[in-house]
């Protein structure tokens, strides 16, 4: 097998395509993008691939088997749906789509397309400072933790993000700290109670929450206070603090460090890690071409995740705690 992909949107989706064509036996065939700038731009730059604006021609070749989905968050549902009817693997940028109607729909599709796979591209799961901190987390007395997403990036408020209805920072920012708590503890949320703000940007063209909190509640009485935060005069940054009986660890603009037995210990690491990050999209082509049995995220924590952020969504819009509905097995 090869792998013969797709990629719909140039953005994020110019990673997919390295991450893709670094693969032995697999390479890009296809680039849609509608911005016509951008069209010119990459007919020049990539001569052998086909370079479309119309996102058809990538779903109805036969040919293509994994398409790369890096698209405005809008646009995703309907080109999943369009995935799994023409039977395509694909890599999915966050979020999957943007409501739970919508995530049931994509979820009873999927179970009855059971030889296509999907994965989301959530990767602070494949950061080697992260997986240092997984290994140092002493589960059994792990009380509380505080993991900030500082956005560092205002700017890309005011494009295509102010434009659409439903663009959510828990969705397209917190997202990845809810997932890399979930993955870190192994466990999932039970409840969730959250809350945001638009201080910063009520006066400017993005009237969405630039600021959003959330504690969520864990099986063993573990709370977590989780961020997503665009607001702030700050560099774009992973902060994580992780408190059990006898150790803390963090991360933040300082470094990296445990704290054990009355000392602090430096831990080296490679955060950010971005040369890491090519590792998830990888670990899915080496599953596709059964070079592997093991994916870093499955189908069903990418739906959980999801659930997890429509509630979050629920309790800022009902003011109130929500117990997380997870769909089921």
């Amino acid at each position: 097998m090869k792998i013969i992909a797709a990629i719909i949107g140039m953005g994020i989706g110019q990673k997919h395509l390295e991450a893709i064509e670094s693969k032995k036996n697999s390479h890009v065939k296809i680039i849609c993008e509608t911005n016509k700038k951008k069209l010119i731009f990459l007919k020049k730059k990539y001569p052998d691939k086909i370079i479309t604006s119309n996102e058809e021609k990538i779903f109805k070749d036969k040919e293509v088997n994994l398409v790369s989905i890096a698209s405005y968050d809008n646009f995703h549902f309907n080109q999943i749906i369009k995935g799994l009817k023409n039977n395509k693997n694909m890599i999915i940028e966050k979020p999957m789509c943007l409501n739970e109607a919508q995530l049931k729909k994509i979820y009873d599709l999927l179970r009855i397309k059971r030889n296509i796979k999907i994965t989301s591209n959530l990767v602070l799961r494949v950061n080697s400072l992260f997986e240092k901190f997984k290994k140092k987390i002493n589960k059994k007395d792990l009380f509380y933790i505080e993991a900030d997403y500082l956005w560092g990036r205002r700017s890309k408020l005011y494009g295509w993000r102010s434009k659409i209805n439903n663009y959510s920072l828990i969705h397209g920012a917190a997202i990845h700290m809810i997932d890399l708590v979930v993955w870190l503890v192994e466990l999932k949320p039970i409840s969730v109670y959250a809350l945001g703000n638009k201080n910063f940007t009520k006066n400017t063209v993005f009237k969405k929450n630039s600021f959003v909190i959330m504690i969520l509640e864990f099986p063993n009485n573990i709370l977590v206070k989780i961020t997503g935060n665009a607001s702030a005069e700050y560099s774009h940054h992973h902060e994580v603090k992780i408190f059990s009986k006898n150790n803390s660890l963090v991360n933040n603009l300082l470094g990296s460090y445990e704290y054990k037995n009355g000392n602090l210990f430096k831990i080296i690491s490679n955060y950010p890690d971005k040369k890491n990050r090519k590792k998830l999209i990888q670990n899915f082509i080496d599953n596709l071409l059964k070079k592997n049995n093991k994916l870093i995220i499955n189908h069903q924590d990418q739906f959980d995740l999801m659930s997890i952020c429509f509630a979050a969504e629920k309790s800022i819009i009902l003011k109130k705690k929500i117990k997380i509905n997870y769909l089921k097995k």
